[in-house]
């Protein structure tokens, strides 16, 4: 599979962490904002990120809010520092970047374009922020950027993952376009048979869902495998060796062949997220 926009974003990344003095600057900015005590946290500005992300877990939405803003006021300007600050901002946002990507995945795409306009509509978000959004603002970038790679995919697919600024009213709203990926993705394994219809998108048959859908998305399953997949771990929740009249022995042998052809796709699959 080719992922060579996310590949090149994480080797620049690396390249913008080992510049002098970018993890100065943006404690820097994030101190003025009052986000950080002065001296507090690390001068790196990878382990920075690392350590903003465990405190957001740790502190919540108000804290990502803060940070975000900050970081988003010095991106809508000019200069070195307003694209350090954008940079800043899509890597932490990169996660989202990638499953959005997945979520857009059709059989005639190719990933890693899809990959760049979905880049490129997070990058448009980060410097045109409306700054007056201070609240739920990863929310808002991630929505924001769904609609805008939405509107320029569905130009090549009707059948375009959709949009609707309702999702910013839901509980959780930090979480809401991973969430409008992740269903868009399910129903997707479900019209392709390779799950029932599921109630609970986050649940592990929902991941194996998405797992399969991928892998035929890019060739590495077909789709009556996967079909099969699907069916064998559907059957094993029920306890289906004895419903399909089969020996414990041979139905472990049906799993290890299941999990072994899978082993494959779930390798790309991380390398992709």
């Amino acid at each position: 599979m080719d992922i060579r926009v996310f590949k090149g974003l994480n080797a620049e990344w690396a390249l913008v962490c080992a510049e002098p003095g970018s993890g100065a600057r943006v404690r820097g900015w994030l101190e003025r904002a009052g986000v950080l005590r002065r001296g507090e946290g690390t001068m790196e500005l990878e382990e920075l990120l690392g350590w903003i992300g465990v405190r957001d877990r740790r502190l919540g939405r108000a804290h990502s809010d803060r940070w975000m803003g900050a970081l988003l006021a010095e991106a809508s300007g000019e200069g070195a520092d307003a694209r350090l600050a954008a940079r800043v901002v899509v890597q932490a946002m990169l996660d989202g970047a990638v499953k959005m990507t997945l979520s857009f995945l059709r059989p005639e795409r190719d990933f890693d374009e899809v990959g760049q306009a979905v880049v490129a509509s997070l990058y448009g978000v980060v410097r045109s922020y409306p700054l007056h959004r201070s609240q739920k603002v990863a929310a808002n970038v991630l929505l924001e950027t769904l609609h805008r790679a939405s509107r320029e995919l569905k130009n090549d697919d009707p059948r375009g993952l959709g949009w609707d600024p309702a999702l910013l009213e839901l509980p959780g709203a930090e979480n809401v376009a991973e969430t409008a990926c992740r269903n868009a993705l399910v129903e997707q394994a479900v019209a392709g048979g390779l799950a029932e219809d599921l109630a609970e998108p986050e649940s592990a048959q929902a991941e194996l869902a998405e797992l399969l859908l991928w892998g035929v998305q890019k060739g590495l399953l077909t789709r009556t495998r996967a079909q099969q997949i699907a069916g064998e771990a559907r059957e094993e929740a029920r306890s289906a060796a004895e419903q399909a009249g089969v020996s414990a022995v041979t139905w472990r042998k049906r799993r290890s062949r299941s999990v072994a052809q899978l082993r494959a796709v779930a390798e790309q699959w991380v390398q992709a997220a």
